[in-house]
Parts: structure tokens; sequence; C-alpha cells
């Protein structure tokens, strides 16, 4: 590929990172040490009691989330990746839609199974504990996270050297000598990376803290939102935002090295799983993976439930009924009708410009395989930057250049399309990366020019890629909250948004409905996903 091709091919997808992403942040950041006057003023924002507590409720609930997710998520990782049973593959692809479903849809299940009225905690009232504050927190990071932490282990598992064990036996190793030699390292691998990427998940997390504590419980990027929208000091708020960008760092950039050492490990095209048999282990790792499995179907039964039968006096539907009344588009300002489309505008939006940029991305890619690892740590960039962050630099740089609220629209799609960019691309430039190069010369030997060539030789032999990337991306845009609760105005409400202003005017019953449209769309998602044959890799 020629160097001005090259440029060209990358060159669409650095820019809308550089121009919505990097370049705002840094101005925010510029900007809000200036009004703070300097060093002196960073340290004293960052310093001053409220910040301070959200920075160590920040650390706090993501080091214990963290640590649960791990001690829970291991054992139930080695059951999925080194024993065969029926139904596995199945069950591992359900894995994944914790991490696509709605933040608000998970808050909304822990009430509905443990706050007040909640399904379980009127039965079991000992354990509505659960339903708020840090306990409910914890509950909500773990039904997203543990998940993550078992297909990363499987994976570690599945790295592991079949062959080699297999000489560990044959000398006359121990079961024991085996795992320290041969397979639990690469699991040990492979948990670690679910449990950074838990810990940064769950100390930058911002609905569970917002909506099942309150002030008390927030973490350091619901301080962020709270600076800018409620106490109205945004230089206050740019000078916590830089110092959690530092904070958090280090753990990105040893995530970032976790996973290209997990992806660099040999074993898994010759990795073959193993019958569960009568192996005592086996059988306990079964038991425990199907208790999680049943705490994380439970979480989205309950939303179901409660969507089908409200709290309260309504019947079956009344809060359907509800949802779609006048008095619902006279609370949120827009009517539920007007919510949905706007949701799934944003998503479609933000879908389409991942799907482009990533398409191509990919002609970048398959004329040079080695620079995708190079172009996935680009995109990653954006999750150095959390969501709040995002659209607080995206509203006070780009929305005065677009005319104000009436175009806040905009910045909603780029801000899914960026927060969505490095998990969707995955499903594209992997298998791009590793596609033989004979369809595609012996095309331009016929006369295609290098872009004709990649558009039909390489892309159709991808299509599934583009599918997933798409779908993911969309999976992702009908759930993002964070990003778009802070630049949406009332017109442009979406579901996620009507659930998080709901429960203030006491429309319980509506939310819930709005919490199961919000489900029922995910689960859509992810049976294409499923049913279609195709791999999503975090």
């Amino acid at each position: 590929m020629r160097p001005g091709r090259d440029a060209l091919a990358v060159g669409p997808a650095i820019a809308f990172i550089v121009l919505f992403s990097l370049v705002p942040v840094a101005l925010l950041f510029a900007t809000s040490l200036a009004d703070s006057g300097g060093l002196p003023g960073f340290y004293a924002a960052v310093g001053s009691p409220l910040n301070a507590r959200s920075i160590g409720n920040s650390l706090v609930q993501g080091g214990l989330s963290a640590s649960i997710a791990v001690a829970v998520g291991y054992p139930v990782g080695v059951f999925f990746g080194r024993y065969d049973w029926p139904g596995r593959s199945v069950l591992r692809s359900f894995l994944l839609v914790p991490f696509l479903l709605p933040s608000l849809v998970v808050v909304f299940g822990i009430l509905d199974l443990f706050g007040p009225s909640g399904l379980v905690s009127s039965t079991v009232p000992a354990l509505s504990f659960l339903g708020g504050g840090l306990p409910g927190i914890i509950a909500a990071n773990l039904v997203f996270n543990v998940p993550v932490v078992v297909l990363f282990t499987a994976t570690g598992s599945e790295s592991a050297s079949p062959e080699l064990e297999e000489t560990v036996a044959t000398l006359g190793g121990s079961p024991r000598r085996a795992y320290r030699d041969v397979w639990g390292p690469p699991t040990l691998v492979g948990a670690s990376v679910g449990g950074l990427l838990t810990f940064l998940f769950s100390a930058l997390s911002f609905a569970p803290p917002l909506l099942l504590c309150g002030p008390r419980c927030y973490t350091a990027e619901a301080q962020v939102w709270s600076l800018d929208q409620n106490l109205l000091q945004p230089a206050v708020a740019g000078d916590l935002a830089l110092a959690m960008v530092l904070l958090f760092l280090g753990p990105t950039i040893l995530y970032l090295l976790l996973v290209r050492r997990l992806r660099a490990t040999p074993g898994q095209r010759s990795y073959r799983a193993r019958p569960i048999g009568h192996r005592p282990v086996a059988l306990a790792l079964g038991v425990l993976s199907a208790l999680v499995l049943v705490a994380e179907f439970g979480v989205m039964a309950a939303v179901l439930v409660r969507t089908a039968v409200p709290v309260g006096s309504g019947g079956f539907g009344s809060a359907w009924a509800a949802l779609f009344s006048a008095r619902t588009t006279a609370q949120i300002g827009v009517s539920a009708g007007g919510m949905a489309a706007n949701t799934l505008l944003f998503a479609v939006g933000a879908t389409a410009i991942a799907v482009l940029l990533g398409i191509v991305l990919g002609y970048a890619v398959v004329g040079r395989p080695g620079r995708a690892y190079g172009l996935g740590l680009v995109l990653f960039l954006p999750l150095l930057i959390s969501p709040v962050l995002l659209a607080f630099s995206l509203a006070s740089s780009w929305r005065p250049l677009l005319g104000g609220e009436p175009n806040v629209w905009i910045l909603v799609i780029v801000s899914q399309a960026i927060l969505a960019m490095p998990f969707a691309l995955q499903s594209l430039q992997i298998p791009l990366s590793g596609l033989s190069r004979g369809p595609r010369e012996a095309a331009q030997t016929l006369g295609a020019s290098p872009w004709q060539a990649f558009l039909e030789t390489d892309l159709p032999r991808v299509r599934n890629g583009v599918a997933t990337a798409g779908l993911f991306a969309f999976a992702l845009g009908l759930g993002e909250f964070t990003a778009t609760y802070f630049l949406v105005t009332p017109r442009y409400a979406t579901l996620t948004v009507a659930l998080a202003r709901l429960p203030d005017v006491r429309g319980y019953a509506v939310a819930d409905a709005a919490a199961g449209l919000l489900l029922l769309l995910s689960l859509a998602v992810f049976a294409a996903l499923a049913f279609g044959g195709r791999r999503v890799e975090l």
C-alpha cells in the first residue's frame, strides 16, 4: 500500500478520535487549570472534602467489585473454558448479554429484586440491604462484570497448550503440577484482565451510585457530573476529571499490556475442552456456574416481571399503558414514541459511524496486518476518557460551534460512536488481519485498484464481522446513558434518560415499563448476534 493511500485509510478514524475526543478534552483541562489558578487551584479543588470522598468512593467501589468479581468469576471461567458439557456454547454466548445491557436496566433489576417491595426482599427481608447503598452498587457492578471475568478466564484457559499438559501427565506430573506449569498461568492472566476491566468500569460507574445511593456514594465520575450540572462549578469539575484520568492511567496501561499477553498465547487453535465425567472439582465448578447464571437471569427476569405486573394497584399491562400516556409525556417533555425514536436514531447514527470508520480502517489493516494492534490502541484511547468527561468536553468545545442546544443530538451520536468503537471494531479488525492475500492480489492482477480489491474480495469474506460490529455498536448505543444524560435536552430524551428521571416524579411503574422495553430491545440484538453464528470479542 502506498504511503498516501495508507494515510488516507487511517486518517478518517484518527481525525475523528482527535477532533471529537482528544482535542476537546485537552482544551477542557487547559481551561479548567487556567480558571482555577494553576496547580495550587488544582490541588485545592481535588483535595476538597467532597471531591476527595468521591475519589475514595471510586477506589473502594472499584476495588471491592473487582475482588469479588474475580473470586466468583475465576472458577466459573475455568469451568466454561476447560470443560465440555451440553449447552456450553449457548450459555457462553449468553454471558455477553449483561455487558450489552443498559446500565439502568441492571440498576432497576437490583431494585426490583431487593428494593422496597422487591421480589426477593418481600420474602426475605434480611436481603433488602442489597437494594441500595454500597451493597446495592456492588451488586449492580457484579451483574455487569462477573461475566467479563468469566469470559477472559475462559479465553486464558483455552490458550494453554494441550500438548504440554499431556507431556506433564505422561511424565507423572500431578494435576496440581499441570495447573501450576501449564494451564493455571494463562487463566490467571485472563482473570487479571477481567479484574482490571472490572475495576475501571466500577470505579468510573455512574448510574449505580446515582440511583442506588446518592451523593454520599458518588464516584469521581458522578461527582464531575454533579459539579458541572448541579453545583455549576465547571472549572472544579474539569480539575477533578483531570485527576481521575491521571489516577486510572496506570491500571488502564496494565490492562492493555495483559490483553496483549493474553492474545499472544499460542494454544487456542489446538485446544480441546474435556468432558466433565465424574470429576468432583468439575461438578463443584458446575454448581457455582449454575448459581451465577441463575443470578444473571434473575436480574433480567425481575425487570420483565415488574414490567408486566408493576407494584401498586395497577394490573397486568398498566405500566405500559402509563408509559404511553399523556401524563408521562408531560413529565418527561417528550412522548414514549419520541423517546424510542430518539434512542433508535442515536444508536443507528453511532452504528453507521463506527462501521464506516471500521471498514476504512480495515483497508489499512489488510495492507499491513501488523498495524492492527497499534490501531486498536489508538481506538482504545477514548476509554481513558470516561463518558462523563467525553460529554463534558464535547459540550464545552463543540456545542457552541454547532449552534447550542438545538443541535446537541449530533454530539450524542458522536459520543456514542466514540464509546462503541473500541469494542465493536475488534469484531471487524481481528478477522481482517488474518485474511489470506491471494484473492486480493488476484483481483489487483486483473486490474482492480487496491480499494476495489478490498471491497470486492476481502470485505465479503468478513461480512459476519461487519454485521457483528454493527450489532455490537447498536446495542451499546441503545443502552448508553452516562454521556447521553449529560448532553440531551428534554426534546432529545431517550429511554435511558427517562428511566433516570421518572423516579424523581414518582413514576416507578412507568420506569419499569421503560426498563422492560430497553431489555427486550437488547435481547433482540443479542439474539441476532447469537443465532446469526457471530462472535463478539471484548
